[in-house]
Parts: C-alpha cells; structure tokens; sequence
C-alpha cells in the first residue's frame, strides 16, 4: 500500500487481514465479514509496544464490512508511543460503529473518509523525524 512520504517496511498477513508496517505508521487492512476478537487485536497491539520503540499511528483501513467487540479498546495496553488511532471509512454502518467505538478508547482517536487525511491527522500529533523500526528478530 503506497503512502506519499512514508516508507513501507514491511507487512504482515494475518488470518483475517493484513497489518502494513511503515516508520511511525501501522495500517490494518481487515478482510470482508471477519469478526476481530479480543484476543487478536491485544495480540497485535502487544506487538507494535514489543516493536516501536518511536511514536507511532494506527489507521484502521475499513474498507471491508467486518466487526470488532468496542470493549477491545478498554483492554488495550497502555502505550505512550501510540499517539493515536484513525480509522478510514466511508461507508455509514461503519462510521457509525467507530463513534460509538471512539467512547471506549481513552486516547486520540478520530474518523476519516480517506487514508490521506488519516495519515496528515497522525503527521500533525506525531513527531515528523525519520526514524527507524525497531523490530526483533524472532518477532513473526
């Protein structure tokens, strides 16, 4: 997935989607009609806090119909690298699941009909220096 100004670095294929990795940027790309558990989504946040030792952004691209338990962003570890969360949507079932969505997470959190407006909203709250990810070496 091509971002302008970001660097892909890597991604991640997954049973239910995929996670496309950049320097301060992680965007989900969940498939059509998979239903996110708890489980799955704190696996995945585990990681980015294993991995980013530098702010970063997740974009949930929803471009997919798929579901997800808003009790999961109660349970998400705390992290002071992640600066916030966007989630990318123009559908309406959609956008509406995210405000309510939006009530459980105790962090930045917005909506957004375009990738490009997400990722220039996560440029403005994350520091805009190069850096590198950091990433172990047995880490999937």
């Amino acid at each position: 997935m091509q971002i302008a100004g970001k660097q892909l670095r890597d991604i991640y294929n997954f049973d239910g989607g995929k996670l496309y990795v950049y320097n301060d940027l992680v965007i989900g790309e969940v498939f059509e009609g998979v239903h996110v558990s708890v489980g799955e989504t704190l696996s995945f946040f585990e990681f980015f806090q294993e991995n980013f030792k530098i702010p970063y952004g997740y974009i949930s691209y929803r471009k997919n119909s798929y579901s997800i338990d808003p009790q999961v962003y109660k349970l998400l570890p705390n992290n002071s690298l992640l600066k916030g969360i966007a989630i990318v949507s123009d559908d309406k079932f959609s956008s509406l699941s995210a405000h309510i969505e939006k009530n459980f997470f105790n962090g930045r959190y917005e909506l957004f009909t375009t990738l490009d407006a997400a990722v220039n909203w996560l440029d403005k709250i994350i520091p805009l220096e190069e850096h590198n990810l950091s990433t172990k070496k047995d880490t999937l």
